[in-house]
């Protein structure tokens, strides 16, 4: 019987062993000069033989795969339900089930800081990846020995991200082992939200917002994601999808101060300004010596008009900062706006551009003062500050303005149409600057073009004030006199004392004799006394009759109201020589 089996059981190698291939050359004996009979084993007397399937030899073996599952995808809802189903006595948990545990919590007081979470975790062996990941973690250090082999040594390292902010030098392995661990799970909210926070780190914000939105779907309840979300979005250009997401957030969490900030932040972006103003308030009324938040509440008054409030606020801010950037600019603009005081203004921008030389927003608003005022700015004039921005960046938007509106003012036409081509060129053109481009072609006398854009406007918006004083100067710059006389008849009794004085300034130019253009000069000024057009216009027509001392009453109010226009100032020395012969 012992002989039956073993010869069957020889058998049976031999077919595995001539069924898995021939020997290799180099291994067979060699070859014997005389023949040897050759067993065929018959295939019915083969045994079949049981080969063991593929062990998964995952650490987490042993525990069932949804609890597992629950700590991968790691969002707090799951995460309570891992430490639920894990529970048991101290003393009956398995190793493994600790590491298991200790990750779980390492999640939940790291990335997850806004909930209540207390359990009661047993220790675990620190020696394992996990556990190392997490202690590097919390070191300020990527770890990059975890050795990679499942979901969580992929993830855990990139908890550095949210402990730490120190170093840069791992993005990019960072980036490759997320997006690596989201292949093998991509119902994560927490490697969704470790990518996240890694691409709004790199400023990569549009992929933030991608990442931040797969996570907050995930974990809809959790405040961190849908946080960093509406963060994103504000940082996205998105400003008002921002808003609208901090205040569906603040229903839920009243009182939170990174809401209110966000909140208040978005809203100013927005252009709500009495929505923004109430947030900085809520902060303020939590931290009431926050100093950035008392000038953030400076600068919305400022765009709100209320410069009483402004100038009390900017005098508390600087009891601890005079020369920051942002309390200097808000200062020059509540000087020049409100106090009209030109000269304090451009005192205040200068002592900016000594600490700040380099800085845009200074540069254009020490521009933007010396444009209006005609004075230079550190021994610059607006033309020149402008184009030093523009040969930074040719295509910035204020700068153009101020270098159009510069060769304008010296009568350069033909520059000033091309500086404007460039600027209606560019995308989101501001409304005013179409009316100067207007403005410019009727001064270079290309009139078709100023026609067609006028025509343009007011088939669109009719009723717009602005639309309706470019359209009828192009009706009467152009000598469409009938439809000017009508245009300016329909409007003129329902218009307010600005408008009037705009149109009777334009009338002016229809009217033959010097009788009627005077007396639609003064009308225009009676309506407007500082309507630098009609006032320029009387002082060039008295000066075309000599009648200097009138010409110099009306250039004297142009002068009042550039007082640093040396163009001006020089217009006025000649007439006094002339006065003083």
């Amino acid at each position: 019987m012992r002989k039956i089996l073993f010869g069957t059981l020889c058998v049976a190698v031999a077919v595995l062993f001539f069924s898995c291939g021939s020997v290799p050359k180099a291994e067979q004996p060699p070859a014997e000069s005389h023949t040897e009979a050759v067993y065929e084993a018959d295939p019915s007397e083969a045994v079949s033989i049981a080969v063991p399937g593929r062990k998964n030899r995952s650490f987490f073996n042993g525990i069932d795969s949804d609890v597992v599952s629950d700590v991968e995808i790691g969002s707090p809802d799951r995460l309570r339900s891992a430490f639920t189903m894990l529970k048991k006595d101290s003393d009956s948990y398995a190793e493994n089930e600790k590491v298991l545990l200790n990750v779980a919590a390492a999640i939940m007081q790291i990335v997850w800081r806004s909930e209540k979470f207390t359990a009661d975790i047993p220790a675990a062996d620190s020696s394992t990846p996990y556990m190392g990941a997490i202690e590097s973690a919390r070191n300020g250090v990527y770890d990059e020995i975890t050795g990679n082999n499942d979901f969580l040594t992929k993830v855990l390292p990139s908890l550095v991200l949210i402990t730490s902010e120190t170093r840069s030098d791992y993005y990019e392995r960072s980036e490759a082992d997320l997006k690596s661990a989201i292949e093998e799970n991509g119902d994560s909210a927490l490697a969704t939200y470790l990518l996240g926070t890694l691409y709004k780190r790199m400023k990569r914000y549009d992929d933030a917002v991608a990442a931040f939105e797969k996570s907050a779907g995930i974990a809809s309840d959790c405040f961190e994601p849908l946080f960093a979300l509406a963060q994103m979005k504000m940082l996205s250009g998105n400003a008002k999808s921002a808003l609208s997401d901090a205040e569906t957030l603040l229903l839920q969490y009243d009182g939170n101060r990174d809401l209110l900030k966000l909140a208040a932040e978005a809203a100013f972006a927005a252009g709500i300004y009495d929505d923004a103003e109430q947030y900085v308030a809520r902060v303020l009324q939590q931290e009431s010596d926050n100093s950035y938040y008392i000038l953030f509440r400076a600068k919305i008054l400022v765009h709100k008009g209320d410069y009483i409030k402004a100038a009390s606020l900017l005098d508390v801010y600087a009891r601890t900062d005079a020369v920051s950037r942002d309390y200097l600019l808000l200062r020059a603009k509540v000087q020049k706006d409100w106090n009209r005081n030109n000269m304090a203004a451009l005192a205040t921008i200068e002592q900016a551009l000594r600490f700040y030389p380099d800085d845009t927003e200074i540069i254009l608003t020490a521009a933007e003062i010396s444009s209006q005022t005609g004075m230079k700015v550190g021994g610059k004039g607006a033309r020149e500050l402008a184009e030093q921005i523009l040969q930074i960046d040719p295509k910035n938007v204020s700068a153009l303005q101020i270098q159009i509106e510069e060769m304008r003012q010296a009568k350069n036409y033909s520059g000033a149409y091309k500086a404007s081509s460039t600027l209606m060129s560019l995308p989101n053109v501001p409304a005013d600057a179409v009316y100067t481009h207007i403005a410019i072609c009727l001064a270079a006398r290309r009139t078709d073009e100023a026609w067609q854009r006028a025509s343009e406007l007011y088939n669109d918006t009719p009723h717009d004030e602005q639309v309706l004083q470019s359209y009828i100067q192009v009706l009467v710059s152009t000598g469409r006199r009938q439809e000017a006389e009508r245009m300016i008849a329909q409007q003129m009794s329902s218009a307010n004392a600005r408008m009037k004085s705009f149109l009777y300034y334009q009338h002016s130019y229809l009217v033959s004799s010097e009788d009627a253009v005077l007396t639609d000069l003064r009308s225009s000024l009676t309506s407007n006394p500082r309507n630098k057009d009609a006032l320029m216009r009387l002082y060039e027509i008295y000066y075309a009759k000599k009648e200097y001392r009138k010409a110099q009453y009306y250039l004297k109010q142009v002068v009042a109201l550039s007082p640093g226009d040396e163009s001006l100032l020089e217009l006025n020395r000649d007439l006094e020589r002339l006065l003083s012969r």
